[in-house]
């Protein structure tokens, strides 16, 4: 669909309570098939690819997070979607954080899943060896996601090394301190791209978040452990009810 003068590809399937998923910019919506199944059988799940990223559209130019919260708000205007779970992982967690802050009004929950953008590695260096050593424990995520990290960087190269420059560098913690929505952290406890202490550094931020850790999880557990997650968002979105 476009939303201005850009196309946002959706995907919907489930029904009951809305749960807008945001696939991580760096790869694809189809990389999370796993978990958007998974949720799908409790609720109606939408995922969102925005531009600068798999099937959205190609970007003159770098956006930054504060225009992709931009979009995130303007897309879901269009989808007539009002009060809806918002649920962002790892560099999308950081758009959805945004969003938060910035956009409450769409909003009735938010869940960030392993979420960049507090206490950072700085350096995309330390974020890829990082990155290296969760790939190792988690192959379901790795080969579904190799083929769309690689598209990315193909396909979208000026937005993919600018958003891996945000990932490492980006420190939100000023926008996570505005956000007012009722929020799940959802963590990998051996998570080595973001470690559980930016879950902590960020639920001491917001005010009405709390804190689920997988204790088998790294960094893309959510796809690794679907029903896990999945389970873990039907309570929150339960308990918003």
């Amino acid at each position: 669909m476009r939303v201005g003068d850009e196309v946002v590809y959706v995907t919907e399937t489930g029904t009951g309570m809305p749960a807008v998923l945001l696939p991580s910019m760096l790869i694809s919506g189809m990389t999370y098939q796993p978990v958007v199944d998974a949720i799908a059988r409790r609720a109606r799940v939408l995922v969102v690819e925005l531009p600068g990223s798999g099937r959205g559209s190609r970007l003159r130019a770098p956006w930054t997070l504060e225009r992709y919260a931009r979009c995130v708000a303007d897309t879901l205007q269009a989808l007539q979607l009002d009060r809806v779970t918002l649920i962002g992982h790892s560099l999308s967690g950081a758009a959805a954080l945004v969003t938060g802050a910035l956009h409450p009004e769409r909003l009735s929950g938010l869940v960030l899943a392993d979420s960049v953008g507090v206490d950072p590695p700085r350096s995309v260096l330390a974020l890829a060896f990082a990155r290296a050593a969760d790939a190792l424990l988690e192959p379901r995520f790795s080969v579904r996601g190799a083929p769309a990290l690689l598209y990315n960087l193909l396909c979208h190269t000026r937005s993919a090394l600018s958003l891996l420059r945000i990932a490492a560098t980006a420190d939100l913690g000023g926008y996570a301190a505005r956000v007012r929505v009722r929020t799940l952290l959802a963590w990998g406890a051996r998570d080595r791209t973001v470690p559980l202490g930016s879950a902590l550094a960020i639920q001491r931020l917001i005010p009405d978040s709390t804190l689920y850790v997988s204790a088998k999880g790294s960094h893309d557990w959510i796809v690794e452990r679907p029903a896990e997650f999945a389970e873990a968002v039907a309570r929150f979105m339960a308990r918003g009810r």
